[in-house]
């Protein structure tokens, strides 16, 4: 059985795929329509070298939301949110998955504001699509906290949950083996954890949130 795990947002959506041969990551990430033709945009340099060297799979995406008038705004973001909720579908049924457990993380219900909004509205397109693929039963929204907890630590940060990857504090012989664990191991993200490293181990500890919650 293949089992997924989605730390979504809608800049940076990150995936942990577990199946027969291991974990698979994918970062899907959105470029803003800007021309990387001319150069590799520096806020993307570990998107590209990741992918090249084979530690992970990237998914460059543009949002399409232009407008500042509010009505046609509002129209762009449900256009948008359909877009990245199918091409992050499109990319995990890659793996021709057809009994697939899928493991969310919830909202967090202390935040607030208009971006807050947005990804309420952009998930909420992600879980329909979902269901349609694989129907409820077959997917699990876990609190925050609980993610956390699975990493150590009921609100530790995004530097608590990607020290907590390298230390690999649940012991899984399967992460060591790969390569995005090796290329991470021995750096020091104390001060600044580059894109997509975060969201990578977010989705690998909501992966695993779920995993431990099936064998429970």
């Amino acid at each position: 059985m293949t089992q997924i795990g989605i730390d979504f947002s809608i800049n940076s959506p990150g995936v942990c795929i577990l199946d027969s041969e291991g974990y698979h990551f994918i970062s899907f990430f959105n470029y803003g329509g800007r021309d990387l033709d001319k150069k590799i945009l520096k806020a993307f340099q570990h998107h590209f070298s990741l992918d090249e060297e084979g530690v992970i799979s990237s998914q460059l995406y543009n949002r399409g939301v232009r407008s500042k008038e509010f009505l046609y705004r509002e129209r762009e973001k449900m256009k948008d949110a359909e877009n990245l909720s199918h091409l992050i579908c499109e990319k995990i049924t890659e793996w021709d998955i057809q009994d697939a457990q899928i493991y969310m993380e919830g909202f967090s219900y202390g935040s607030k504001g208009n971006s807050f909004i947005d990804i309420i509205q952009y998930n909420s397109f992600l879980r329909k699509d979902l269901v349609t693929l694989y129907s409820e039963d077959n997917i699990s929204v876990f609190q925050p906290s609980h993610v956390k907890k699975t990493a150590g630590k009921g609100n530790g940060n995004k530097h608590f949950m990607v020290k907590a990857f390298q230390d690999n504090v649940l012991d899984d012989d399967l992460l060591i083996k790969t390569k995005l664990w090796n290329w991470m191991k021995g750096k020091d993200y104390s001060e600044r954890i580059p894109k997509p490293l975060d969201d990578l181990c977010d989705a690998y500890f909501i992966l695993q949130t779920g995993i431990l919650n099936a064998s429970s």
